[in-house]
């Protein structure tokens, strides 16, 4: 008769899910065996800590759809792995956690080593994970994981994806437990899980038209929403129809390939001053798969979105994010994708007419004289080499089909900025919490879900000295994803927000990276100055195993990309 762990690799199985991530401890060592038992259909990924494993797990979330499977020992899920925990809860990404109280003995009373059943003497982990999840639930039999695992795959992908964990007692993990008997009785997991998203409504539609077709210069704002929706050629097809414009959030950036002549690129402090100019002179916003938060709109500067004086139209899957920020004048609940095909199937009915042509010249006008995606350090040969030269030569050498993965603090800021995109979906971007290092770790599982593809992971060395144990399973696994590391030996981000005279505790000697990652298998070289720079990224990109590129980098204070 099969146990837990059997009917757990069974369950995945069904649900699609391909790969898992993680660690094995405590009881969570039975799962794993479980797992290598249906190698043929589940790959396990070793991560060498539990936080770039739930780094991957969320990565995986986000480029699937389904949810991203992080497994290991409860106390260290609970700390060390909140990191892409976290993320994956702010950011939206489905994710599936199972793990343990690692209740030796079942001696939770009478503080057992590494136990977290919340009882004297012991951390709680329920507490924990129920703060950083939309699901949590614990399980003390057989049956209660199995239908648990269900329930948690249910909840992850439906409405606004996110994180659902599972808690297992240490006896669930052996006993033994029969389909047939379970109680509740296992029905096929598709009729849980084969559920129509939100979908707006026909008046909606119409009005939504209705409004788009009067205004005079409408803007669309773009969020993650867009990438979770698959809607990206929806919103091609709604920009080119009626000429309107697309500014992204930062989550967002790539909903629209920014080298379409409708891409305004980022918005916000950081954004493009295009995008910015574009938004506070608009008179509606049609604002797909984004809240609005206020790092995307200066804080909800008064100067920057207008209400009371722009119409504003939200879409959103989470119904308590349309007018969570700024009120609207039509707030729907819906699938973005979803939403934009009947918007504009009814604007194609409509008798008005609009001259996208004119609007699209108008446009590329405009951009020109906002200096869009122009920067004076594209073209410098200063010594350290400068942060925007190290952008334009990625872009230059990036095609439409490659990944970008950004990581956190500065170098994400310069690339958010800088980098203009070729392809819809071409960025990820760690920016729900951003914790230093995601993006290190999210480019490991990004390469091994497109084994085809070229990955490029932009990082600085703040982040890559935190993630230095990806690069041994980059190599591990032969993955030929490509590290930039700007090395800048500060802590830029932070540092830049400390007074002048406190920052030593952010500024250390420069860190041998290129020379960590030869001795973890990876190719690695250095680079010092601009005119080695783009030798330097060929070899890598070409070399077809993992590499890394250090660049010694100039600190520029990021406040010198800031739009207010």
């Amino acid at each position: 008769m099969p146990k837990g762990p059997e009917l757990f690799a069974d369950v995945l199985i069904e649900a699609g899910i391909d790969h898992v991530f993680g660690i094995p401890g405590g009881s969570t060592l039975f799962i794993f065996d479980a797992l290598e038992g249906k190698k043929d259909k589940i790959r396990v990924v070793l991560g060498r800590h539990e936080g770039s494993a739930s780094c991957m797990a969320d990565m995986y979330g986000r480029m699937t759809g389904k949810p991203g499977v992080l497994i290991g020992q409860g106390p260290w899920i609970g700390s060390s792995g909140a990191l892409g925990i976290l993320e994956a809860f702010y950011a939206g990404s489905p994710m599936l956690i199972v793990t343990d109280f690692s209740d030796y003995a079942s001696l939770t009373q009478h503080g057992v080593y590494q136990n977290s059943s919340g009882d004297y003497g012991a951390a709680d982990l329920v507490a924990m994970m129920r703060s950083m999840t939309k699901f949590t639930t614990v399980a003390t039999n057989a049956s209660e994981f199995i239908h648990g695992v269900r329930l948690a795959i249910k909840h992850a992908i439906t409405g606004r994806p996110g994180p659902a964990c599972v808690i297992v007692r240490w006896n669930v993990i052996t006993e033994e437990a029969n389909t047939d008997t379970i109680f509740p009785k296992l029905y096929p997991l598709a009729g849980h899980l084969t559920v129509s998203p939100p979908s707006i409504g026909p008046d909606d539609a119409t009005k939504a038209a209705d409004l788009l077709l009067s205004a005079k210069s409408p803007v669309m704002i773009c969020g993650r929403g867009v990438h979770v929706g698959r809607a990206h050629e929806a919103v091609r097809a709604m920009a080119e129809l009626i000429g309107i414009p697309v500014a992204t959030s930062y989550m967002g950036k790539s909903a629209i390939a920014e080298t379409h002549d409708l891409a305004l690129g980022t918005m916000g402090i950081l954004g493009q001053k295009a995008a910015n100019d574009r938004i506070t002179g608009a008179d509606l916003l049609l604002v797909v798969g984004s809240c609005l938060a206020p790092e995307n709109t200066k804080m909800m500067s008064a100067d920057f979105i207008k209400p009371d004086r722009q119409k504003i139209i939200q879409i959103d899957i989470e119904p308590l994010n349309v007018g969570w920020t700024y009120p609207t004048v039509l707030g729907i609940t819906s699938d973005a994708r979803i939403a934009l095909e009947m918007i504009i199937d009814r604007i194609k009915k409509s008798k008005e007419k609009i001259d996208a042509g004119a609007r699209i010249s108008e446009i590329k006008q405009f951009k020109e004289t906002r200096n869009f995606f122009t920067n004076d350090m594209f073209t410098s040969d200063s010594v350290p080499v400068m942060p925007g030269r190290i952008v334009r030569e990625i872009n230059d050498l990036i095609g439409n089909d490659d990944i970008l993965v950004l990581d956190t603090g500065n170098n994400r800021i310069f690339f958010a900025n800088l980098f203009k995109s070729k392809g819809a979906g071409q960025v990820f971007a760690g920016g729900g919490v951003a914790g230093m290092g995601w993006g290190v770790a999210a480019a490991v599982a990004a390469q091994i879900l497109n084994p085809g593809k070229r990955v490029v992971c932009p990082t600085g060395d703040g982040c890559m000295m935190m993630m230095l144990n990806c690069l041994e399973t980059a190599s591990q696994y032969e993955l030929p994803v490509t590290y930039v590391v700007l090395n800048n030996s500060v802590l830029g981000n932070v540092n830049d927000f400390m007074a002048p005279d406190h920052r030593e505790v952010t500024t250390y000697r420069q860190p041998d990276l290129s020379g960590a990652a030869k001795s973890l298998g990876c190719v690695g070289i250095k680079v010092k100055t601009a005119a080695d720079l783009k030798p330097a990224l060929k070899e890598a990109m070409a070399s077809g195993r993992p590499s890394l590129v250090d660049v010694t980098t100039a600190h520029i204070p990021h406040f010198g990309l800031m739009s207010f």
